[in-house]
């Protein structure tokens, strides 16, 4: 589904969608954006004709994750509703979509960071991103190649900074 502006969208086990939204900024809008991209997905993959068949199509349970890694305090996990953005609150919620939110900073989620070797990396990354580029603000470039080296000599994310050092250091 690379069409869709998400970082993810997958069936895994045929069964599951699972759109997984970075952000570094704090988007409590994020509901309302699953809500989006989810509809472009299923339009994907249910056929228009089989849309008005008499016969109930069955389609993959979604789920929607962001992981956020900005700089602003955010607790390690926070779920967001749609319902929420409602202007008129309703005893009988209609329509739902609940986006579940992960702070991934390092040393904010350290249990959730655990159980995910590459998500832990990245969080670990972006630490020496953010702590190279303070020492010295005017040189960004700088910071990034300095993060970049040091993550490849401690085996942080090693292959993937080898493999895109160049698009990474360009951010």
């Amino acid at each position: 589904y690379s069409t869709i502006k998400n970082d993810v969208a997958a069936i895994i086990e045929g069964k599951i969608v699972i759109l997984i939204e970075h952000q570094s900024t704090i988007n409590e809008n994020m509901p309302l954006r699953c809500f989006f991209y989810s509809s472009d997905v299923y339009k994907k993959l249910v056929k228009l004709r089989s849309r008005y068949a008499k016969k109930l199509i069955k389609i993959p349970t979604p789920e929607f994750y962001v992981l956020y890694n900005g700089t602003e305090p955010y607790p390690p996990r926070k779920t967001l509703r749609l319902s929420d953005s409602f202007m008129i609150k309703t005893e009988k919620v209609t329509l739902e979509l609940v986006v579940e939110v992960i702070n991934i900073n390092h040393g904010q989620n350290e249990a959730f960071l655990k159980s995910c070797k590459i998500i832990n990396e990245y969080s670990l990354f972006v630490f020496y991103v953010r702590e190279f580029f303070e020492v010295d603000k005017s040189k960004r470039e700088a910071g990034f190649r300095k993060a970049i080296n040091y993550c490849i000599k401690h085996n942080i994310l090693k292959d993937y900074l080898e493999e895109n050092m160049t698009e990474v250091a360009n951010f």
